[in-house]
């Protein structure tokens, strides 16, 4: 089969390029060729383009040979490839005149762009299964701490008081948007190139339909050309898991901020921590550091891939074929591994339910609900109001005092030099507006942090992943409809 080249393949060739397949991989192409292997078989037979006795003594040999399975000691590198050391071995099984015939109408080239296409539609269920697994966690998690009230944050400064809960319920509905840019993936993967040859398509009476529909695809990749020039649906793929390690990196990145001595508000559970070899005392967080990091080669995946494919002709060649998909395979498990990192700490860790309340109620976060307070009781416009609460705080750190114990008397103190006229507020109504947990209850607008809006938050985001569950659960009832399909075709011919 290498009958144009004079020589064996260099060693470099060998160690760097035919070995460069993890056995993992390689078990899992093999599997796929098989299943290519058997549809390609019946659709031949079924256009009569090689005769029923043969294609019954390949679909024999096919099963026997998928059953033994492969292992990289069986491969040998002077074949090139998985594809030409299963078509020697399928020869030396049933011999040239049946096993020479299974090649026909097909290339090397759109048999491996459908395995590609097989296997990133696989570890994209996947994937996003355990997205889907995380945004449980998240929402579980919320539920719980749904009047668990802590500062809420702008430019890393506090700024208005929040809950937890509606915290972790934000960060899900973001993952939402994450899982739903894998899933627009899938129309555009879910299309076959067999038939494409190696790019010009075949002489022969195939059917392409047929195999792209026993091979669970929604239909063909229409050109010829393109079907065996193209590989962007790897770089659609590799986008979307980049923003989605993004809000993981974020996610990962409060929590690392909460857990510190200084904010002292969280605690990762002790099974995703480390000791130090030095100091007795350490507990450090690294699942959060591995998490944040991981975003980083995503990130660099997506640009690489980008950058292999720049420039390069409108053609099949390695390049396309090949080196731009190898950084989706890293990229899909360091998401893995992100997300169920992720989920694992999410689980697990502890919050100080006391101290969050203590730092809303004194680090000035209820200063907008004092402002409001003044329009709704006082009339006043708003940035008088603003005016008057922002000089107020400026005389609460001037005098070294906490902001839940400021009183009318303050309070009339900066009103009268701003506007001539003191405010008269009682202590009740100073209490009511600058108590944390009366702050968030008083916001009734949708998707605020009240217990109500945030339970009703919960309920649309656990909606959302319910019908994002019922689509891919769909595409994979697609698949098991497809399966059945062939097997009654293979014992049609048997």
């Amino acid at each position: 089969m290498r009958e144009r080249i004079k020589v064996k393949p260099a060693e470099e060739v060998v160690e760097y390029l035919f070995k460069s397949r993890s056995l993992g991989f390689l078990q899992r192409d093999y599997r796929l060729l098989m299943w290519i292997n058997n549809v390609h078989t019946l659709m031949l037979m079924d256009q009569g383009i090689i005769a029923q006795e043969a294609g019954k003594s390949l679909l024999q040999a096919l099963a026997e040979m998928e059953k033994q399975g492969i292992e990289e000691s069986s491969l040998d590198p002077n074949l090139e490839d998985l594809y030409l050391n299963f078509e020697h071995a399928l020869i030396q099984k049933v011999g040239v005149d049946v096993g020479g015939r299974i090649h026909t109408g097909r290339s090397r080239n759109d048999i491996y762009a459908t395995i590609a296409r097989i296997a990133v539609r696989e570890a994209l269920f996947s994937l996003s299964e355990d997205l889907f697994q995380l945004r449980e966690a998240l929402l579980e998690r919320a539920a719980d701490h749904v009047d668990t009230v802590m500062p809420g944050y702008t430019h890393l400064q506090p700024a208005q008081p929040t809950t937890l809960g509606h915290y972790l319920a934000s960060v899900s509905m973001a993952l939402e948007r994450d899982g739903e840019r894998l899933l627009e993936v899938y129309p555009r993967l879910n299309l076959c190139p067999l038939g494409a040859c190696a790019f010009a398509g075949t002489g022969f009476a195939i059917d392409r339909n047929m195999t792209a529909r026993l091979l669970a695809f929604d239909g063909i990749v229409e050109s010829t050309l393109d079907a065996v020039a193209s590989r962007d649906y790897v770089s659609e793929l590799l986008a979307a898991t980049a923003v989605m390690g993004v809000t993981l990196s974020r996610l990962a990145q409060d929590l690392y901020l909460w857990c510190s001595d200084e904010w002292a508000t969280v605690e990762v559970g002790d099974d995703v921590a480390s000791t130090s070899s030095i100091m007795p005392q350490k507990k450090n967080p690294i699942i959060l550091e591995h998490i944040k990091a991981k975003a980083g080669h995503l990130m660099g995946a997506l640009v690489s891939s980008l950058a292999v494919q720049k420039n390069v002709n409108f053609m099949h060649c390695r390049d396309i074929s090949t080196e731009a998909v190898v950084p989706l395979w890293d990229a899909l498990g360091q998401g893995q591994a992100m997300l169920k990192l992720a989920r694992r700490t999410v689980l697990g860790f502890g919050v100080n339910k006391e101290l969050m309340l203590e730092r809303a109620a004194g680090d000035f976060c209820t200063a907008t609900e004092l402002a409001d307070f003044l329009v709704r009781e006082k009339g006043l416009p708003f940035r008088s109001a603003h005016g008057i609460v922002g000089n107020l705080v400026t005389q609460v750190l001037d005098k070294g005092l906490a902001w839940n114990c400021i009183d009318s008397g303050l309070i009339d103190q900066v009103a009268q030099d701003l506007t001539g006229e003191p405010l008269n507020l009682t202590g009740d109504q100073i209490r009511h507006a600058i108590d944390p947990q009366l702050n968030i209850q008083s916001k009734g607008a949708a998707g605020s942090p009240s217990q109500t809006e945030t339970r009703s938050l919960i309920d649309r985001a656990r909606n959302g992943l319910d019908r994002q569950r019922s689509r891919i659960g769909g595409w994979q009832a697609d698949q098991d409809q497809a399966r059945q399909l062939l097997q009654r075709e293979l014992d049609r011919v048997a």
